[in-house]
């Protein structure tokens, strides 16, 4: 145990002197004066703080283990231990009058007798920045002296707890590699489980150029699988037995076929290695059957309006293939004319006459064709004849026909030559059209008869003159042609103008009839597209070159449109 040390060995310090140290000063002009050093007694001060300091610790040492021996606290004085560490102080006389403030309000601490009121304070500024709970807390008097420890005890506790929890997470570990490497493995393997089985894969395909499907069954590798339906057998590679059945097997013997689908059953065997052959799950599938093809030329429409007697019928249908026009049997013309038939339709004037055509394709289901020809009825009957043609590279065509004799007969297209001479006595008549335009010219007949409806009729001729004729009046699209064109497209119109030009596909508008965007600038320049219908002999193709001879038609928005008759190879 530290020594105690009596109240007088706490008061053996150096007094201050009562005088302040002085020091000599000079002014600006050199003037002596004395003032006082006050670095000097802040230093003094400091030194008695410092020894006073020691002292009053070993004092509260010993106060605090006398009031420990004793078992209570002192409860009269103010005790505080707290140092600071700054190493500035303030002036004495503000320190003077804080101290007696401070000893207005607040009793000194005894120390056994010794009380000493320093003269000293920090001249920090945050010593006037202490809190009034500090102040307050040092003003309290009783410090509480330590209560006895609560026994520690009970189900709830650190020391409880955490041997409990180690012990949860063990055990929860413990259940986890439980269950993963022993419950898991024994439950996959004890579990029961059906066998996917392997199913058979049908798509179709193409065989020989016709509709087909292949048909992928499961089997071992190496195994031999029958079919019933093919009298063949297929070798399983791979784990599959691949077979390809073309559709038309299945309803080639048919001979009338209607309906687009028909439903199909494949029976497969497998060989054993006993070499018994076992009836496998039959496959079943659906197939389309096609139309049989037919390609109508003459007309292109399934209705028309007609006024002649006669109209040939143009179609094409594959080669083999059966034809029949309104029952009669024309199959023999099929294969002599590359599938090409041409047939002359006798048209009464009663209105609808119906043409009803039937293909059978090999291969393929039957396909029927119905064609309405209208040809008005007549009160007084005018008949072209079945000979006249409706095209013409001629600027005029002879026209014959036959009204009811005594008639009067008008022509109310362009014509020439009228001969009635036999009108009266057998009704017969000719004359010459003129052809204003080039294209499509329709000649128009009325005839006249006393108390009976007027009969006309309209027969349309396609005039297209021949290439040396059409192409020598042909101008250029040029960068001087399509502006005028533009500029004067109705006068263009009308005097059937023709031009040539040469640019590739850029767009296909429509194939029935086909139209066509071309660049007439042909990659040099800016862009002078045209409209242009195809009415050559030639399909074009997208992105292709063609040097193209047609005449003005009209406009399609911005842009002229024209209709091509000649189509040629482009010049390199």
């Amino acid at each position: 145990m530290t020594a105690t040390l009596p109240a007088e060995e706490l008061q053996k310090t150096a007094p201050l002197p009562e005088e302040l140290p002085t020091e000599i000063r000079f002014d600006d002009e050199g003037n002596e004066r004395v003032a006082a050093d006050l670095k000097d007694r802040l230093a003094a001060e400091m030194l008695s703080l410092h020894e006073r300091k020691q002292r009053g610790e070993v004092k509260q040492k010993q106060l605090r283990e006398r009031g420990a021996e004793r078992g209570f606290a002192p409860t009269q004085g103010r005790i505080t231990y707290s140092s600071r560490r700054s190493r500035l102080f303030s002036s004495p006389e503000a320190a003077r009058r804080r101290r007696a403030a401070l000893e207005e309000t607040e009793a000194s601490i005894d120390y056994d007798g010794y009380t000493e009121a320093p003269t000293y304070q920090s001249i920090s500024e945050d010593f006037t920045a202490y809190s009034q709970s500090l102040v307050r807390s040092r003003q309290s008097g009783f410090i509480p002296l330590p209560k006895p420890g609560k026994k520690r005890g009970g189900f709830v506790g650190r020391r409880r707890l955490i041997p409990i929890l180690a012990l949860v997470l063990l055990l929860a570990a413990g259940g986890i590699a439980l269950y993963q490497f022993v419950i898991a493995p024994w439950v996959t393997m004890r579990a029961v489980e059906q066998p996917v089985e392997e199913q058979v894969h049908i798509s179709a395909s193409i065989l020989d150029d016709m509709a087909a499907h292949t048909i992928d069954i499961p089997a071992p590798e190496g195994a031999q699988i029958y079919i019933k339906e093919l009298r063949k057998s297929f070798i399983a590679t791979g784990g599959y037995a691949s077979i390809q059945v073309a559709d038309y097997i299945w309803y080639e013997l048919e001979e009338r076929l209607v309906n687009p689908t028909m439903d199909v059953t494949l029976t497969p065997y497998i060989r054993t290695s006993s070499g018994e052959q076992k009836q496998m799950e039959p496959v079943h599938y659906t197939i389309d059957i096609p139309l049989s093809p037919i390609t109508l030329i003459s007309p292109d429409v399934t209705r028309l309006e007609v006024s002649t007697p006669i109209y040939n019928i143009r179609f094409h249908v594959m080669q083999n293939s059966k034809v029949f026009i309104n029952g009669e049997d024309y199959s023999s013309y099929v294969n002599t004319q590359s599938g090409y038939i041409s047939y002359n339709a006798s048209i009464q004037p009663i209105g609808d006459n119906n043409i009803h055509i039937v293909v059978r394709s090999q291969y393929y289901r039957e396909n029927a064709v119905d064609i309405v020809i209208h040809r008005a009825v007549q009160d007084i009957p005018l008949d072209l004849a079945s000979t006249l043609d409706d095209e013409s590279s001629r600027p005029t065509m002879k026209i014959t026909a036959t009204t009811r004799a005594g008639a009067t007969v008008t022509i109310l297209s362009p014509h020439r030559y009228l001969d009635t001479s036999q009108l009266g006595s057998t009704g017969a008549f000719s004359f010459e059209a003129i052809f204003s335009k080039i294209g499509t010219n329709t000649v128009e007949i009325r005839a006249d008869f006393p108390d009976k409806k007027p009969t006309v009729v309209k027969y349309d001729i396609y005039y297209l003159p021949p290439p040396d004729t059409y192409t020598k009046k042909a101008w250029a699209l040029d960068d001087w042609g399509y502006p005028d064109l533009l500029a004067n497209i109705n006068t263009r119109i009308s005097n059937t103008q023709i031009y040539v030009f040469t640019g590739p596909v850029k767009e296909i508008i429509s194939n029935k009839p086909q139209l066509v965007l071309i660049d007439t600038s042909d990659g040099k320049g800016a862009q002078r597209m045209v409209m242009v219908e195809n009415q050559t002999k030639t399909e074009w193709v997208l992105g292709e070159r063609y040097r193209l001879y047609g005449d003005a038609y009209g406009m399609y928005g911005s842009i002229p449109r024209l209709i091509a008759r000649y189509t040629y190879k482009p010049t390199k």
